[in-house]
């Protein structure tokens, strides 16, 4: 995620990594999200400024963001990542030192955050279906929106929630 946190002035521009997005507002005209394919047809989530679900192409969990909380396979668990900001300098203009603060997911925690994601996709689900489309890229073609309504379902349906671990950078 972005290291500044601050609210997006506007999701659909900033996600220039996904070649296919669709922007939509729920039926009530309130909450946007955007949900598009990126080149390697991963599926991506946004929803509003504080939620983000990141699919890989077998659409299985690999990141998420949500509740200011980063979230990362492990395969058979997730990392729960917490930023915290420290000074460690009382000098004018120094900058916080950021740290991350990670800790591994229960199976059972697994199991109530697999719930809340599909509880949020199934919304994002629902707005699609019975909200108002406000962009899309690319503009023209139809196949865009079912194949996000398929893809979302395909994650709904899986019987495997969570990616291969990420493999981390060698230093």
């Amino acid at each position: 995620m972005a290291q500044n946190e601050s609210d997006r002035e506007d999701l659909m521009a900033e996600m220039v990594s996904l070649s296919r997005r669709i922007e939509c507002c729920s039926p009530d005209g309130q909450l946007l999200a955007v949900v598009g394919f990126n080149a390697l047809d991963w599926l991506f989530v946004y929803r509003g400024h504080d939620l983000m679900y990141r699919f890989d192409a077998q659409k299985r969990l690999r990141r998420a963001y949500v509740d200011g909380l980063l979230y990362r396979t492990e395969g058979k668990t997730l990392a729960q990542l917490k930023r915290h900001r420290e000074h460690l300098s009382d000098e004018p203009g120094s900058s916080p030192t950021t740290s991350l603060i990670r800790r591994d997911l229960s199976s059972s925690d697994v199991d109530q955050f697999r719930e809340r994601v599909h509880a949020d996709l199934r919304q994002v689900l629902s707005d699609i279906q019975g909200g108002v489309i406000t962009r899309r890229l690319p503009e023209t073609g139809d196949e865009l929106l079912p194949e996000i309504e398929t893809s979302l379902n395909d994650v709904l349906q899986s019987p495997q929630f969570l990616a291969p671990a990420i493999v981390r950078r060698k230093r």
